[in-house]
């Protein structure tokens, strides 16, 4: 189970599925800059998750 403190953190997760399905739908390109963003996103919030436990 997700406490709410950690759970606030899947918030960060909303861009990377809009532009997710923004490049899905609609064709939308994704550059690399994007990409690096992403992963940056991923790897904090698992590293603030795995701390928190």
């Amino acid at each position: 189970m997700v406490d709410a403190s950690s759970g606030g953190l899947f918030f960060f997760f909303q861009p990377l599925a809009g532009t997710f399905l923004g490049w899905l739908i609609l064709g939308e390109i994704v550059g690399t800059s994007f990409w690096l963003g992403a992963a940056l996103i991923v790897i904090s919030v698992f590293m603030v998750l795995r701390d928190s436990q």
